[in-house]
C-alpha cells in the first residue's frame, strides 16, 4: 500500500491528495486512489509538485487520453511550451509583446467547458501563481440537481439546451449585444446528463446567464435557466481552490460549473490539459 491521503474540503466538493509525488509514474494502487477521489470529490488537488511538461502528460493519463487542439488561437502558447497542441496555457504574461496565454487577467464568469464533444477532465499546474489570486470557483452541480424541487426536476427532463452564443468567449465584458438565443450555433445537450462512470445525474450547463432549452419560447427558456441558476449559485454547493505555486488541481468537468475573479496584481501562469470524454445522455 502507498501512503496516499485523501482530506476532504468539507465542502460540497473538493479534496486535497498528499503522499503523492506526481513527477514520477504512479504505481496502479495510486492510480486507483487518485481517481477514486476525483470521482468521489470532483475536483482535487496535489501541493508542492514541480512536474515538466512532459510529466505533465503522463500524469494526466490517468484520467483519460490528453485532447489534442489544433485551435488556431490568437495567444501564442508555443512560447511557453514545447507541447503547443495538448498543453494549453493559462496566463497573463507576454514575451516580446506577444500573450503566451488564454484568459489574460480577466474573470471567467461561471461556466462548463464544452466543445462539440465535451471533455471529462480538466489538469491545470500552477507555475507562477500571484499572491492575491484569484481563486477558482466550483459548483458541484449533481449536488444541485438532487436539491432542486421535485417539480422543477420534472419540468426539465429530457430538456435539450445549447450551449453557447456567437461565440466562444467566457470572459466577462465581451461581446454582449443582444441575439437569438434559440440561432445559437453552440452544441446540443441534455440539460440533466448522466456520468459516464458513476451514473450519477448532474445538470449540464454552459455559461451562466447564456443557453436555451430547445422547443421553448426564448422567454420561458430563460426564466426556467435563470431559476435553475439560482440554484447553482447558493454558497452550499461550492467550493474555492486558493492557488499556490506548485498546485496540480483536477476537476471533472461532467458535473461541475467554474469561475475565477480577475488578475488584480503579479504574473499567472499554468500549464492545462485536457481529457476527452463522453457524449453526454440521460
Amino acid at each position: 500500500m502507498t501512503d496516499v491521503v485523501v482530506t476532504p474540503s468539507g465542502a460540497a466538493l473538493g479534496a486535497e491528495i498528499s503522499g503523492v509525488d506526481l513527477s514520477r509514474p504512479l504505481s496502479e494502487d495510486e492510480k486507483a486512489q487518485v481517481r477514486g477521489a476525483f470521482l468521489d470529490h470532483k475536483a482535487i488537488y496535489f501541493r508542492e509538485q514541480d512536474l515538466s511538461d512532459p510529466e505533465l502528460l503522463e500524469f494526466s493519463s490517468v484520467f483519460g487520453e490528453a485532447l489534442f487542439d489544433p485551435r488556431p488561437v490568437d495567444y501564442h502558447r508555443e512560447l511557453d511550451t514545447e507541447f503547443p497542441g495538448l498543453i494549453d496555457v493559462v496566463s497573463n504574461v507576454e514575451v516580446d509583446g506577444k500573450p503566451i496565454g488564454a484568459l489574460g487577467a480577466g474573470e471567467a464568469i461561471w461556466h462548463t467547458d464544452t466543445m462539440p464533444l465535451p471533455n471529462s477532465a480538466l489538469i491545470l499546474h500552477g507555475l507562477e501563481v500571484p499572491s492575491g489570486g484569484p481563486n477558482t470557483r466550483f459548483v458541484n452541480t449533481a449536488a444541485v440537481f438532487r436539491g432542486l424541487p421535485d417539480a422543477l426536476k420534472e419540468k426539465i427532463a429530457r430538456s435539450i439546451v445549447i450551449h453557447g452564443r456567437k461565440d466562444y468567449d467566457i470572459i466577462a465584458g465581451g461581446e454582449n449585444e443582444e441575439f437569438d438565443r434559440s440561432q445559437s450555433p453552440g452544441p446540443w445537450f441534455p440539460l440533466v446528463r448522466r456520468h459516464g462512470e458513476t451514473s450519477e445525474q448532474a445538470l449540464f450547463l454552459g455559461r451562466e446567464g447564456d443557453g436555451y432549452i430547445v422547443g421553448l419560447p426564448v422567454e420561458e427558456s430563460d426564466a426556467i435557466l435563470e431559476e435553475i441558476w439560482s440554484y447553482v449559485l447558493k454558497p452550499e454547493f461550492r467550493w474555492e481552490h486558493s492557488w499556490q505555486k506548485g498546485d496540480v488541481l483536477v476537476w471533472d468537468n461532467r458535473c461541475t460549473v467554474h469561475s475565477r475573479g480577475k488578475v488584480v496584481a503579479g504574473r499567472r501562469r499554468m500549464h492545462r490539459t485536457t481529457v476527452s470524454g463522453e457524449w453526454p445522455s440521460w
